[in-house]
């Protein structure tokens, strides 16, 4: 993709009313940071995420229903940026996910695995893991067809920088 996204790329909704701290921490690369700031602009109906950077913001959208459900602040660092603040969406209209930590996993996938390509496990819960077909409900979640690796969020992470 060629084309760096901005807000006015993709019809999106404003921030929820109802949203959560989430917490997650990370430092990206300076590499890593530009590829982060040309954002995502779908390609097919399958995409089912809007990321664009804006202000020192990054925010990730539903496509389908434009509605923002992951928006992160970043600080440049020696290493390159590193993330300072980070929100999820807690308005049940568009999203209905509760758990925090959950959510800091998937985040974390569509950046480091959707964004940038790095090898990073699709998050699952062991509840939600009742023998779907495989990748079912990574495409339901992600809309790409992305091998399939499952971690359980009560996991302890082994990546850096996490």
């Amino acid at each position: 993709m060629d084309e760096c996204a901005q807000k006015s790329s993709w019809q999106t909704l404003a921030p929820p009313e109802l949203r959560e701290p989430l917490g997650y921490e990370h430092t990206f690369t300076s590499a890593d940071a530009a590829r982060l700031k040309l954002g995502l602009i779908p390609q097919a109906m399958e995409d089912k995420w809007f990321v664009y950077f804006e202000d020192g913001w990054l925010y990730l959208h539903r496509s389908w229903t434009g509605a923002l459900i992951y928006w992160l602040r970043v600080e440049d660092c020696p290493a390159g940026i590193r993330v300072v603040e980070s929100w999820v969406s807690r308005g049940s209209k568009h999203y209905r996910e509760t758990d925090t930590a959950y959510d800091s996993l998937m985040l974390d996938f569509l950046l480091r695995r959707m964004m940038l390509g790095q090898d990073v496990a699709f998050p699952i819960r062991s509840a939600a893991n009742s023998n779907p077909p495989p990748g079912l409900y990574q495409h339901h979640a992600i809309g790409r067809s992305y091998p399939e690796r499952t971690v359980l969020n009560d996991e302890p992470s082994s990546e850096e920088n996490r």
